[in-house]
């Protein structure tokens, strides 16, 4: 099942240990910080202080963690000798050889019971109608989409944009329209930050898309869409339904989004190695601090701890 000779041994790690890790890394647990998405809804809605609605909110997004270590299994089966190549890849555990075939398909089971036991203590069918759009739309991705242009990053996004949804069905609230382009326009612009960084270390070899992108034509998406999310977001702020929740407070959180929009785009082009948005999260140290700021700040108002002035119209 496990080829241990294929992950790093030291006598002082037992082997369930490493057999522990490598279905962590098959599981792909760091990218589970994209499923913060999920919580979204939660935060900007009234029912942030709520322990119901946290408690739903935490199993929409432990829902989405299962059932996107789902798609990541069945991914790597597909790509695996395609991984192989990949400079980077080639040490995930399918595409190395240190787990089986018929191991990850057993992960894959326990994975979507999981998800199945998280949407009947949820009870929300909308929930349940969000997941598995989002199943259908990644298997179609890992099966021919991922090699349209465009339209392999538009699945992306997409799949972010289901995370939103979900966290709100689960909470009872809704998704307004500037936040639905916010999510949109930021999911976009990640999405072809990747593609940007997969062209620099890879080439075409690895992803068939990238064949029909130019560095410059990506260049210019990331232009328009870092505009995109800047200005959604500020105008989300400034929404009477935002100012009549949060007063005029949020409205300073714009300073944030455009030094992390600033940050990641200057990384990105001079770093070779900024090729993963999450894994470049985890070490940019910097960035990090920009999102810890961001998030306590708005948490604060969300609490109320921060005193909002309300907004009323003249």
């Amino acid at each position: 099942m496990y080829r241990l000779d294929a992950h790093k041994q030291s006598p002082l790690v037992p082997v369930f240990m490493r057999i522990g890790i490598l279905l962590l890394k098959l599981l792909r647990v760091k990218q589970w910080i994209k499923n913060g998405f999920v919580l979204v809804p939660l935060v900007f809605s009234p029912q942030f202080t709520r322990i119901d609605a946290i408690t739903k909110a935490g199993a929409a997004f432990f829902t989405f963690c299962l059932v996107s270590s789902f798609i990541y299994i069945i991914n790597d089966i597909i790509d695996r000798e395609a991984d192989a190549k990949h400079p980077k890849k080639r040490h995930r555990p399918l595409a190395s050889g240190a787990v089986s075939i018929p191991s990850a398909i057993f992960m894959d089971i326990l994975c979507l019971t999981g998800t199945g036991a998280l949407l009947v203590y949820l009870d929300v069918g909308k929930v349940t109608v969000t997941i598995v759009s989002y199943i259908i739309t990644n298997l179609l991705y890992s099966w021919k989409l991922k090699h349209i242009p465009l339209l392999d990053v538009f699945c992306i996004a997409f799949g972010f944009v289901l995370r939103v949804y979900a966290g709100a069905y689960a909470v009872d609230t809704f998704v307004s329209s500037y936040l639905f382009m916010v999510m949109m326009f930021i999911s976009l612009f990640l999405a072809f930050g990747k593609r940007k960084a997969e062209m620099a270390n890879a080439g075409w070899e690895t992803r068939k898309s990238l064949d029909s992108y130019s560095g410059t034509t990506i260049d210019r998406y990331l232009t328009i869409l870092a505009d995109a999310v800047i200005i959604s977001y500020a105008l989300y702020t400034l929404d009477s339904d935002t100012l009549a929740r949060f007063g005029n407070r949020l409205v300073y959180s714009v300073v944030f989004v455009v030094y992390g929009i600033f940050r990641y785009m200057a990384e990105l082009d001079k770093s070779s190695d900024y090729d993963d948005p999450t894994d470049n999260l985890y070490k940019d140290k910097v960035l990090i601090a920009v999102c810890v700021m961001y998030a306590g700040y708005v948490t604060l108002i969300a609490a109320g701890v921060i005193i909002c002035y309300s907004y009323s119209a003249a």
